[in-house]
């Protein structure tokens, strides 16, 4: 094992963790490009590919990151991201003939963003040395994590309202 591989492993816990932080970064990359990118073509679709495969792999790496054997609040979240992509992906895959297709494939797909986001700041709230030092108990923890989270959520939703009418009308 060499250096650096040893230090990622310190960094990271595990395997199961870098591959789980290599695809969450991937996946806040791949999300963004297929936000500003022009809507129906053939990029589009191959960036968001990209983005499914990633967060496909985010969850599941997700639900072998904590104790394998104590199922948790991440592991709920997890599933539930893993919910919001296999619908916002299943959209044009399968009810394109539905009326209400794209609305719905952009709504949850920008929502299965606004909770990758809010989990990268929950996550960085947590281990921010400074905090990490002060962090006694739990509630300071889930109060971080809570308020990162909820931050996210209501920045994420004003400008997916307003972004909604935009295209919608």
């Amino acid at each position: 094992m060499t250096y650096l591989t040893r230090k990622l492993r310190i960094i990271f816990s595990s395997n199961i963790g870098l591959i789980h932080t290599f695809c969450a970064v991937a996946a806040i990359a791949t999300g963004a490009l297929v936000i500003v990118s022009r809507k129906g073509t053939r990029k589009h679709r191959l960036i968001g590919f990209s983005y499914v495969a990633t967060m496909l792999l985010t969850n599941l790496t997700a639900l072998f990151t904590q104790s394998l054997y104590q199922f948790g609040p991440f592991h709920w979240m997890a599933l539930a991201s893993l919910l919001t992509v296999c619908a916002g992906v299943s959209a044009p895959l399968f009810f394109r003939h539905k009326p209400n297709w794209l609305m719905l494939h952009y709504e949850v797909m920008l929502w299965s963003y606004v909770g990758l986001i809010a989990a990268m700041f929950a996550e960085i709230a947590v281990r921010i040395p400074a905090i990490g030092q002060v962090v006694g108990g739990s509630q300071v923890f889930w109060g971080l994590v809570i308020s990162a989270s909820a931050l996210t959520f209501v920045i994420g939703g004003v400008l997916i309202g307003r972004h909604k009418k935009r295209f919608f009308g």
